[in-house]
């Protein structure tokens, strides 16, 4: 099982010289590729110029968005921004996607109105994406849609889906799972990667999907609290108390915890675990370098 990592630009307060440090060390490190994530209502950096940046800073790990909420983007324009990183990258970017579960992120983009049909709106936007890529989406009088993506087709796209329903969907066109689970609970966990691969072989799919897993981590001493707050902070949107009661799930917090989890998730099948941090300190990066490195 390959072990990656996401740069904190999901973090408040991020330094660019900081950010910059954690992308080069990781195209430099012991980590199988270089992810972030998304949030629109948020002090946090924008997802897609981000990546423009690591695809630009380093020369060897894939890059990854963890995940794009493409129903709030217009899809020619996403297209254009996608291949572009596949471009900068040359040709090492996957397109992790997804719908979100805050409204008011919808109703801050102006999509308010499409929130309760962002599945079926995801399903046609991926479908566009890769005519837009492949050179098949042509305008009356208009020139192709470029860039053209390094790789044929474009960027694969993995999605995150967790439920029955968009699992369905996603097994028609996704090229693998994007899975996160903040503990994470590796018995919920195993049940999403088969869940995910019934709902694949329902499709009609005979390759085997590539299974990934993000989750929150953390190894420097203050990391069971800060693991703790950071979950807190994430959950308020479903209240304080589930937010109180989840938020002491995060137990991604010591060497031993982190290993025994990795062990587990090679043995139900995974293919990649994503090491997310709360926190931009180095001394975090220093420690998953040597852990990673170790095993």
């Amino acid at each position: 099982m390959k072990i990656a990592m996401s740069i904190p630009s999901t973090v408040e307060g991020v330094t660019r010289d900081v950010l910059f440090e954690w992308i080069r060390r990781i195209d430099a490190g012991p980590f199988s590729r270089l992810c972030t994530g998304e949030r629109i209502a948020s002090p946090f950096l924008d997802l897609l110029s981000v990546l423009a940046a690591a695809a630009s800073l380093t020369e060897r790990v894939p890059i990854q968005s963890l995940i794009s909420l493409a129903p709030l983007y217009e899809p020619v324009s996403l297209a254009k921004q996608a291949a572009s990183i596949d471009v900068l990258s040359n040709g090492r970017f996957t397109m992790g996607v997804g719908v979100g579960i805050r409204e008011y992120d919808y109703a801050l983009m102006g999509k308010g109105d499409i929130f309760a049909t962002r599945l079926a709106r995801l399903d046609e936007q991926v479908a566009l994406l890769r005519k837009i890529w492949s050179g098949r989406f042509l305008h009356p009088g208009a020139p192709e849609i470029g860039p053209a993506p390094v790789q044929a087709g474009g960027p694969p796209i993995f999605s995150s889906s967790l439920g029955p329903r968009s699992m369905r969907r996603a097994a028609r066109w996704a090229d693998g799972l994007a899975g996160f689970h903040m503990g994470p609970d590796l018995d919920q966990v195993d049940g999403i990667f088969r869940a995910f691969e019934r709902a694949w072989s329902e499709a009609g799919r005979e390759e085997r999907p590539t299974l990934q897993l993000s989750f929150w981590f953390g190894l420097t001493e203050d990391a069971p609290e800060r693991l703790a707050r950071f979950a807190y902070d994430y959950l308020q949107i479903y209240g304080e108390a589930f937010a109180k009661r989840r938020s002491r799930l995060t137990l991604a917090n010591a060497r031993p915890a982190i290993r025994e989890i990795l062990v587990r998730l090679e043995d139900m099948g995974c293919d990649e675990a994503i090491l997310t941090p709360t926190t931009a300190s180095l001394d975090e990066l220093t420690a998953a370098e040597d852990f990673v490195a170790s095993l």
